[in-house]
């Protein structure tokens, strides 16, 4: 496809967008600590507030198991959106209908700044921006959709199901693409199971100890549009017709 990345979708296939903060050297308990101080920060922003499975895990385990070390406790709630907070990491999710970047940015300031003014993070590891789409096919389900080639010795596997992960380095980013062909997704109010393939594209950012709350603000717009510029280069320019792009100036 040409270098034009459409302003919006229409048809939007996004089915979670994700960012997280991953952070070490804190003033425990974080988990215990922080939720009823983002309630108090963000008045009136999540009013539901749930346990979660992990924080009945003792802090011993969690903090030798790299498994367990970012897995959320608590999770604050509001709508389609809900933060969730661990001892070592803090993240923001906006679910269909995402509300689109300039409100999902907005909001993951505002957490970010909530969060640095507790004072209790000393020092910040990496965010990143993780988002999950659906690409919706008719049957049969398969990669012809992607800007993809995949073989197996003589064997075409397009239409064959397919997990994928893979790693892509770009400049000091990371991002973890993981593809699913064919997948089946339920979402709360809808009776029928979406059908299609699922795209999950992980953008993280490194931080060393010399990075600051500001570096991360900062790169946050940058992070945005690398994962958005991964997703589009992935997606034959047919699939992007169908998803009923709007450019701008057009």
């Amino acid at each position: 496809m040409d270098n034009k990345i459409p302003i919006r979708l229409n048809k939007e296939p996004l089915l979670e967008a994700v960012w997280e903060i991953r952070f070490s050297g804190t003033k425990s308990p974080i988990a215990d600590l922080l939720p009823g101080m983002l309630f108090k920060a963000l008045p009136g922003k999540y009013g539901n507030i749930v346990r979660l499975p992990a924080a009945d895990i003792p802090a011993p385990i969690v903090e030798h198991d790299k498994n367990l070390r970012y897995a959320p406790k608590i999770r604050l709630e509001n709508g389609n959106q809900a933060v969730q907070v661990g001892e070592h990491v803090v993240s923001l999710s906006c679910r269909r209908p995402y509300s689109g970047w300039d409100r999902f940015s907005a909001d993951i300031r505002d957490l970010a700044r909530a969060v640095q003014d507790t004072g209790l993070i000393e020092t910040l590891e990496r965010f990143s921006l993780k988002y999950i789409d659906l690409i919706e096919l008719k049957q049969p389900v398969g990669l012809g959709c992607l800007n993809l080639d995949l073989k197996l010795g003589a064997h075409e596997i397009s239409t064959k199901p397919v997990q994928l992960r893979t790693e892509i380095q770009e400049n000091d980013l990371m991002h973890i693409v993981q593809i699913v062909s064919p997948a089946e997704v339920s979402l709360p109010g809808v009776q029928d199971r979406l059908k299609g393939v699922l795209l999950d594209i992980d953008t993280i950012n490194h931080l060393d100890k010399k990075k600051s709350w500001g570096d991360l603000d900062g790169r946050l717009d940058d992070v945005h549009m690398a994962c958005k510029r991964m997703f589009f280069s992935l997606m034959k320019p047919e699939t992007v017709d169908k998803l009923e792009p709007e450019y701008t100036g057009v």
